[in-house]
């Protein structure tokens, strides 16, 4: 979001490369960038999340770019999913493949890679990092605005508010939040069901329960009508058995024991609009103690500096703690 013209005057031209990583559906395309040098270097895996651009935007290139000149060889992971504003638990398997192959390439360094996450993404990373093919082979794990629960953040949305300080409080929810939750509910249902149900609350006007919706239909409308705690929490638990177990497989806090990096960067917005800062908390009470832990909040709107409308030393100081967050990343990248 920031220039970056210094940095690229100071450091060589990376390395662009097209590649095929491995899923479970088959080869994905993909690109991958890495320094000019020979090698080995610290590997990441980006997982985005859902991003409201496509892998084209000159903002995909410029954060692989700016890896590759940090001394990284990243490799972007793009889910399918995702881009069609979806969360699937496809993700939490392909992930670790991709891992694996970045990890295999001659010019990585397998000791000293890890995982970047970014809002949904950072979620899928920690859930990915327990997977038994990679969790013994994590450095670190660099977390932004993860949710912890799709119990409690399902919760968060449906009701338009948040933890926070031990008491709820309102919440404005981010469009692409809430286009998110639709699609991911509806997904559930029937093809038609689900596009009809999309549309209706994708539309400005309130939203009447269609006919012959069916029973799941019924219980997806009921969650997405909600506007506060009480018809959330009944909607939430008038769902099927179905949903339910894919909430808890969606659910980073009960992965927590199977992940074993031993570093993870927490990084959050108090006044996210995207995921709210409660989830983040409670992530990191789950983490607290498992593992070494770097946990800061700032005030980055949703990681947008240019959107945070500070004056400059303000700004310094944010920048001065999301360096002094990510420093050790670095460290844990490059050390003996």
């Amino acid at each position: 979001m920031l220039p970056s013209k210094p940095v690229d005057w100071m450091t060589p031209s990376p390395v662009v490369e097209q590649i095929r990583y491995p899923s479970q559906s088959g080869p994905v395309e993909g690109q991958l960038y890495r320094p000019s040098t020979d090698g080995p270097h610290p590997g990441i895996l980006v997982c985005l999340g859902v991003v409201p651009f496509g892998v084209e935007h000159p903002q995909v290139a410029v954060l692989g770019k700016a890896l590759a000149r940090a001394g990284f060889a990243a490799l972007l992971y793009w889910s399918p999913a995702m881009r069609d504003y979806r969360l699937n638990a496809v993700d939490i398997e392909n992930i670790p493949l991709a891992y694996d192959w970045l990890i295999g390439l001659p010019y990585v360094d397998p000791a000293h890679s890890g995982l970047l996450g970014t809002c949904v993404g950072a979620a899928f990373a920690l859930m990915a990092s327990a997977s038994a093919l990679i969790r013994d082979r994590i450095a670190f794990i660099a977390t932004y605005a993860p949710y912890a629960s799709m119990w409690t953040f399902a919760l968060d949305i449906a009701s338009a508010s948040r933890s926070f300080g031990g008491e709820r409080q309102p919440w404005q929810v981010d469009p692409l939040t809430r286009k998110v939750f639709v699609h991911s509910l509806t997904a559930y249902l029937p093809s038609g069901e689900a596009e009809a149900l999309r549309k209706l609350f994708e539309s400005e006007n309130d939203p009447s329960e269609p006919e012959d919706l069916s029973a799941e239909g019924r219980v997806v409308y009921a969650l997405l009508a909600s506007r506060d705690m009480e018809s959330a929490e009944k909607a939430l638990a008038g769902m099927p058995a179905t949903m339910q177990e894919q909430f808890s497989t969606l659910s980073p806090e009960n992965y927590v024991q199977d992940i074993h990096a031993p570093l993870i960067v927490q990084m959050h917005d108090i006044g996210d609009p995207v995921i709210p800062v409660s989830e983040s908390r409670q992530l990191r009470a789950a983490l607290e103690g498992k593992t070494r832990l770097h946990y800061t909040e700032m005030q980055f709107h949703h990681l947008d500096p240019s959107k945070a409308k500070m004056s400059w030393p303000h700004l310094a100081r944010e920048f001065g703690k999301f360096f002094l967050t990510v420093f050790p990343l670095f460290r844990q990248a490059v050390k003996g």
